[in-house]
């Protein structure tokens, strides 16, 4: 067998380049220009291997205060410096050997071998061929797949715990802009989402068994068993939770079996690997990972839940809870998000393309009940601003604005109902005709949101008198663009779904009655028209006339 593989001095990142190329390098290489991102292959993968390059930087090296942070933004260390920083990680680095292992348990595991393919999500039940299924990992792959599931575990039955912020948890990252509209570099994207806080000296072993756990004895959960709070551990083992107990399976190459997972012909390979249960079982970490926005059901609830996807498309609808604290309390950004806001005022004096073509890149699976659907990855634009009290007036715009938007996308679902089937249908309003329609109102509408919204910002930023007394005015008159927007979409939406040319005599009634239920709506008359007006701060219509009809 070669000798032991160190993450911290083998080239085992899969990274793309500024030309295109894709190459293998070492964990020191990240502050390279020419490195553009990361390219596992897979996106969860590019996600999971993202934010724990991010950890680690975080307990290597992370910014003392936000002097600090801007200094290494304009000057990344050099590939001397930084491999130099990292060589105390080497113990924690370590994949193979006898002893400690990279996200492995430290105790050697006995029991039945289970294929790689199980390290994946999305792995196909045993009974099922796919192809393309991940049958051979290499050392660097096997790394990848390792990290990737211990970062975001779903439930694997009786005591196979869920990662830290349970099964496929949502990821936030901020994409910083660039002179040109250049894509950012690697080292750029990382440390745009570097927490401060979270330094630790791995010298120390008691330390590094706190920050890493497989440098330690494994907490044992279980009947019986131990549970992880923050009081047990140190703040990084935030990035390098490992709920799942798992040994790899390590055997000589020599036929050259290439890598499922990132093609590469390693001399060692891992096939299978063995698990137990009783994995750390990670309580009460309420609003502690920097990457991931908060919920909470109610104001009083002690606890924030990390946001997990039902859908993989994100869209406006999401954006205003991931990028926006909410009004009410019940959910919080990233922390990762919060402090670039902040950071913004200090990069604004030499480089304000990073704050202004800034974007949020937004991961993670769609779960059913713990089951993954789907792998969503959206890339959504920011809309910033250092400004408090305008930062709350573009919230509350944002707000009303995506409640104008749902009253009129239920609106619209409601006259196609009726056009289509009937006032006394029983049609469900879910139904894939119906629901194709819904989703259509939210894609067309996406792009004039967000360029409305930060048309709206800029004017808010650009008034000059009391903002208190602008505010009135400026809401009023971008509301009143949105509501015509709404409208625009909703009638085209409309007209196609159900045009009356087309429509059966004994159907034109109900299809003249459903566009003249928008039509109302958008006039403002009826309950969903009074509230779509006050929610974009339009006057209210004169009262309609007797005997026309709305809408229930």
């Amino acid at each position: 067998m070669p000798e032991t593989y160190s993450l911290v001095g083998r080239p085992w990142l899969p990274v793309a380049l500024v030309n295109g190329q894709r190459e293998y390098v070492r964990l020191c290489d990240v502050t390279r220009p020419d490195i553009i991102r990361l390219d596992t292959g897979r996106p969860d993968c590019d996600i999971s291997l993202t934010e724990f390059l991010i950890g680690l930087l975080a307990v290597a090296m992370g910014p003392k205060d936000r002097r600090d942070w801007k200094n290494r933004y304009k000057d990344p260390p050099t590939l001397a410096e930084l491999d130099a920083v990292l060589q105390p990680f080497g113990p924690a680095m370590t994949l193979d050997g006898d002893g400690e292992r990279f996200f492995q348990d430290r105790e050697v595991l006995v029991g039945t071998a289970t294929p790689v393919a199980a390290l994946f999500m999305d792995a196909p039940a045993e009974h099922f061929q796919v192809e393309g299924r991940i049958v051979v990992l290499s050392r660097a792959g096997a790394a990848l797949a390792l990290a990737t599931l211990q970062t975001s575990a779903p439930a694997g039955g009786a005591g196979h715990r869920t990662s830290l912020r349970g099964g496929g948890p949502l990821t936030t990252l901020v994409v910083p802009g660039t002179r040109d509209s250049i894509e950012p570099t690697l080292w750029q994207r990382l440390w745009a989402n570097i927490p401060t806080g979270f330094r630790a000296d791995v010298t120390d072993i008691a330390t590094i068994g706190q920050v890493f756990p497989w440098m330690a004895a494994t907490r044992i959960s279980g009947k019986g068993g131990l549970t992880t709070t923050p009081d047990n551990v140190h703040a990084g083992q935030v990035f390098f939770g490992m709920p799942r107990r798992i040994r790899l399976i390590f055997q000589d190459n020599p036929q050259g079996r290439p890598c499922d997972l990132t093609g590469h012909v390693d001399d060692v390979i891992v096939t299978s690997y063995v698990t137990k249960p009783g994995g750390a079982n990670y309580t009460a970490w309420s609003r502690a990972h920097p990457l991931s926005p908060y919920y909470r059901v109610h104001e009083s609830d002690p606890e924030f839940l990390p946001v997990h996807l039902k859908s993989s498309r994100v869209g406006y609808r999401q954006w205003l809870g991931i990028v926006m604290e909410a009004q009410t309390g019940l959910r919080v950004p990233a922390r990762c998000l919060l402090e670039f806001r902040e950071r913004a005022e200090d990069l604004e004096d030499f480089e304000p393309q990073v704050i202004t073509g800034a974007r949020l890149l937004v991961a993670g699976y769609a779960m059913d009940n713990m089951k993954p659907l789907d792998f969503a990855e959206s890339l959504l634009p920011l809309v910033m601003t250092n400004d408090p009290e305008v930062s709350e007036a573009v919230r509350t715009l944002a707000h009303n604005w995506v409640q104008a938007a749902d009253t009129a996308a239920n609106q619209l679902v409601s006259a196609v109902k009726l056009a289509l089937f009937g006032e006394s249908s029983k049609v469900d309003r879910d139904s894939t005709l119906l629901e194709a329609v819904k989703s259509r109102f939210w894609a067309d509408t996406e792009e004039d949101f967000y360029d409305q919204l930060r048309a709206g910002t800029e004017t808010f930023e650009q008034f000059t008198g009391d903002l208190a007394d602008g505010k009135n005015t400026i809401s009023q008159t971008s509301g009143g663009t949105w509501l015509k927007t709404l409208s625009r979409h909703v009638l085209a939406i409309f007209d196609d779904a159900v045009p009356i040319e087309n429509a059966e005599s004994g159907r034109i009634k109900d299809v003249i009655a459903g566009r003249r239920m928008l039509g109302l709506l958008f006039s403002g008359y009826g309950k969903g028209g009074q509230a779509l007006f006050a929610l974009l701060n339009q006057q209210s219509p004169e009262p309609r006339l007797k005997g026309i009809k709305i809408s229930k």
